[in-house]
């Protein structure tokens, strides 16, 4: 998809911190008429762990057409996606296979994770550490600058409504939620040794991918993707698996779903009060029982017929691990059923 000026460009606009703050306070004093004018309307944030279904979820929300939601376009400046979108031109890529070699296509324009750019040059000497990603307060001026960002992606996307998908957002919820008291935080879950297989699967072919183009590791790294690959880096919360562990057992990944999980449960209440639990294993096996009640939660059409049902793997982990994640994932179950049922 990159040429090799394209790269390069990338290189220069992604890499630097201190260049990016710049390009969205150049954007954020060119358009600030436009942002005090912008009402943030019931925004949506989909964060939770990898290879839940986030994407798919994404998508179905944004064909409703109500949603701005960043994409690919707006790289490799998108702290400035209006001024990129005036000097950039119209770029135009065919749609192709994403790398995880799942079957889900992209283009420029699809609704892609790109926000944790932001966060990442506001916030990262906080919250990216070697050893992982910790669960940091952003500060109140970093929260405010974020109202502006989601702003500029409302005027340049033209929805009516912000739709994030962000794993790393689980690090932030207290603040999301205060800064955005409508929000609707959607934790989307699957079955815990399904979704750990697919963890590891995806871990090992971007490991593979980037050993063969170190460009797609520092892509990765730049746009704040560290769920897994050659820079993976875990969430860390309690639970969590420590440095020495092994990322390419399922036992990690267990680890790790289940420390996530737990965190996400033990929320404090004003989170609670926005949080939906989503289990993407039932909204698959029942679309037309649960996709209608979705779509009036989210208050956003919801295609039933676009959702896929990921295949079930086999595999030995242990025996304690898994009774573990088994009664983590029974309390998801139980906060998804209150809510669905």
């Amino acid at each position: 998809m990159y040429s090799g000026a394209d790269k390069l460009l990338h290189r220069i606009a992604l890499g630097s911190p201190a260049l990016l703050e710049a390009t969205f306070d150049i954007e954020r004093a060119a358009q600030r008429r436009r942002i005090a004018e912008t009402e943030i309307r019931r925004p949506v944030f989909i964060a939770g762990l990898a290879r839940a279904g986030t994407s798919i979820l994404t998508r179905l929300l944004h064909a409703s057409g109500d949603f701005a939601a960043p994409s690919y376009r707006d790289l490799p400046f998108p702290l400035a996606p209006n001024s990129w979108a005036r000097l950039g031109g119209k770029r135009h890529v065919e749609a192709r296979e994403r790398g995880h070699a799942d079957g889900l296509t992209h283009d420029l324009d699809s609704p892609e994770a790109i926000e944790e750019v932001f966060w990442r040059a506001m916030e990262g000497n906080r919250y990216l550490r070697r050893d992982g990603l910790a669960p940091v307060a952003p500060d109140p001026e970093t929260l405010a600058n974020f109202r502006d960002y989601v702003c500029l992606v409302l005027i340049r996307h033209g929805g009516t409504r912000y739709l994030s998908k962000n794993n790393n957002n689980i690090l932030r919820l207290a603040e999301l939620a205060a800064s955005f008291p409508d929000a609707l935080l959607i934790h989307p879950f699957r079955d815990p040794l399904q979704q750990a297989l697919s963890l590891l699967s995806q871990h090992r072919r971007a490991v593979a991918l980037a050993s063969d183009d170190p460009f797609r590791r520092r892509f990765m790294t730049w746009l704040g993707h560290h769920e897994f690959g050659a820079d993976q880096r875990p969430f860390l919360f309690e639970g969590a698996p420590g440095p020495g562990e092994d990322a390419t057992r399922v036992d990690y990944w267990l680890k790790l779903w289940d420390s996530v999980h737990r965190a996400l449960l033990a929320a404090p209440a004003g989170v609670q009060a926005r949080q939906l639990f989503l289990d993407y294993d039932a909204l698959c096996a029942r679309p037309r029982h649960y996709a209608p009640r979705l779509a009036a939660l989210a208050e956003a059409p919801i295609d039933a017929a676009a959702l896929r049902a990921p295949d079930a793997r086999q595999a030995e982990a242990d025996p304690a691990l898994l009774g573990l994640t088994a009664e983590t994932h029974a309390r998801l179950q139980a906060r998804f059923r209150g809510a669905f049922d």
